[in-house]
Order: structure tokens, then sequence, then C-alpha cells
């Protein structure tokens, strides 16, 4: 057996043929353990015969939110075995060396995590995040658009479509605040690993392709989503009142010009403030009462 092994958890959610993709660019390295948490809500993802033996499936319920699917199957896929903890999207590409590189660079006793260099898919020369910044001030994030050297170095946070973490520091920090439902976790789970004086870096060497379009289009649900996850992220950093009156505010002004745009916006405010629960569900009903 082997004691140097990496749990990886791919997030299973959509479209199949992803997922498998994903799993067959890492399929050949031994020294991963690979757990596909299948959190659609068809719960029906099946593995295929060549992949038997090799990758096994815990399934979430098709409920949860990002971060608590993960949780999950992390809880659930741990064994002493595993020194490294790595969560992939399914619309992700691992491409040659790149996990090696990453699991080097966790080798470091005070890095508490590392991510890759990510282009998109359909747009190899085009980064979609090498690593990602936070602006306190503006309660936001998002991804670098540049690398910053070539070798590793220091980021705010890493994008939650790839990340390898020590799983002592996993521990300490919680994994994944569950308070999120898609967004924003992955921000407070830096900033808390940063608060344990451990290091966040990017490896602009190692590369992961996201399978992301180039634009997306508005739809009120989503923006819904981002408001709420917005207020509670802005609490966590300035606090209770001031972080949900910065929240709310950024949310308003980021919205204020699209369809439906403050109606949501209000809505979401009520809803957090009644401490409406920020699921599936809830989303669901969003959708539907704003026809999109």
């Amino acid at each position: 057996m082997i004691h140097n092994m990496t749990l990886c958890i791919i997030l299973h959610y959509g479209n199949e043929q992803d997922t498998w993709d994903c799993v067959n660019s890492i399929i050949s390295y031994d020294f991963l353990d690979i757990l596909i948490a299948d959190n659609d809500p068809s719960q029906k993802i099946e593995i295929p015969s060549h992949f038997k033996n090799k990758v096994r499936i815990f399934r979430t319920g098709g409920m949860a939110g990002f971060a608590e699917a993960n949780n999950m199957a992390v809880c659930d896929g741990r064994n002493a075995s595993h020194r490294s903890i790595l969560l992939l999207n399914n619309d992700t590409v691992v491409l040659s060396g790149a996990i090696q590189l990453l699991r080097q660079t966790l080798e470091n006793e005070n890095v508490g995590a590392c991510g890759p260099c990510m282009p998109f898919a359909s747009y190899p020369d085009k980064i979609w995040a090498c690593g990602g910044y936070i602006n306190k001030f503006t309660i936001s994030i998002g991804g670098l658009k540049k690398r910053g050297t070539s070798r590793p170095y220091d980021v705010d946070y890493l994008p939650g479509a790839a990340i390898i973490c020590r799983p002592d520091v996993w521990d300490m920090v919680g994994g994944l605040p569950e308070k999120y439902y898609l967004a924003f976790e992955e921000a407070e789970f830096a900033l808390r690993i940063k608060k344990l004086k451990f290091r966040i870096m990017v490896h602009p060497e190692a590369k992961i392709l996201h399978n992301v379009g180039m634009s997306s289009d508005y739809q009120p649900m989503y923006c819904y989503n981002e408001i709420r996850n917005r207020m509670r992220f802005g609490r966590f950093l300035w606090g209770k009142l001031p972080g949900f009156f910065l929240g709310s505010v950024r949310g308003l002004i980021g919205v204020i010009r699209k369809p439906h745009g403050f109606t949501v916006w209000l809505r979401a405010v009520r809803d957090e403030l009644r401490g409406v629960a920020l699921n599936r569900e809830t989303l669901q009903e969003v959708k539907k009462s704003f026809g999109g």
C-alpha cells in the first residue's frame, strides 16, 4: 500500500461526460484515491466498467451546497494513508504533471493549501484563474488572469475548482464553511488557513483546464445566491452589522441595472434577515418566481 496517498474528491453535477473526462485525466496516478461526490439531484451516475475498482462513488443526496457536498465526501473518503486532499470540479481536466507539482508545493511545512493555474479548456492560451484575489473593502473576490511568476507564489485564495490541502490544516479550519451555498466559501476557507499562519500558494506550472464558458447569462437565481453569500462573507470580514450593511450595498450595486435586479436584491436581503435557508430548494423557488 502507498502511504503517501492523495484523496481526490471530484464533485459531480450535471454532465456525466465531464466527470468521466476529468477522471480519465488522472486515472493513471496510483497515488490518487478517487472518490466521486455525486451531488446531482438525480443521484444516478454509475461507474463505467473500465473504471471499476479504480473509482468510488459517494452520494450526497443531491441537495447539498458546494461546501457541504465536499465536506461530506472528505469525511466519508478519508483514511490514514491520505497525506493530502484534492478537490476538483467535474468540469476540469488535469494536465500531465500538475498534481505532482501541487503535492510537492504542499510538502513545504508552512504551506496549508495550494492550487494550479487554470486556463479555459476551450481557450488554453487564456487564463480563467491563476489563484484569486480578495478585496475586503468591496467584499469581492475574483480569479487572477495572469501568472505572477514561473515559481510558486502566494495568493489571497484559491478558486474552488481545484484545491489541494493538508489534512491537518483541513481539520483545524473545519473544512469548507457550509454557511455559503456556492461562492465565497473558498475565500473564507483561505483566510481561516492564513489565520493559522499557513500560506496559500499557486504553482503556475501546474495546469488544470477548466471547461467554463467565456461569458454567462444573467439569471436572477444566481444573483440572489451571490448577494446572500456576499452578505455572509461581509459579516466574516467586518463583523455582524457592518458586514451585513456593506455586503448588501455591494450586492445592490452589482444588480441594480439588471432585469428584476432591485427586486432580487430586496428578496435576498429580506430572506437573509429572516434566516431563510440558503439551499437548492430556496434557489429553485427564486428561479420560479422570476421565470429564469
